[in-house]
């Protein structure tokens, strides 16, 4: 799991489309779709418009009535994924 205290932001090359309620972020550069599921859409849209990851857990506790413990778990698992895939980087 990766810790993230930053704000994130969408790496150059990707373009973010929502179909059905969930998102799919298009890589230009390597020429994949990655396909967001409810969680980490939900997740992705609150880091979009300015939350931060310990206020997007609190929101994700209380929309999917889960511990908030276990919400930024879950949040610093997809940010460490979409990290990794390249989608976003963190700033600092």
């Amino acid at each position: 799991m990766v810790t993230v205290n930053g704000p994130c932001r969408l790496n150059s090359g990707m373009l973010i489309r929502e179909v059905g309620g969930e998102v799919l972020v298009l890589d230009s550069e390597s020429d994949q779709i990655h396909q967001l599921n409810s969680t980490a859409s939900f997740i992705w849209q609150n880091l979009k418009d300015g939350a931060s990851a310990s206020e997007t857990a609190r929101r994700l506790a209380e929309q999917f009535d889960v511990d908030e413990n276990m919400a930024l778990a879950d949040v610093e698992d997809i940010l460490g994924k979409l990290r990794a895939l390249g989608v976003i980087e963190v700033t600092s």
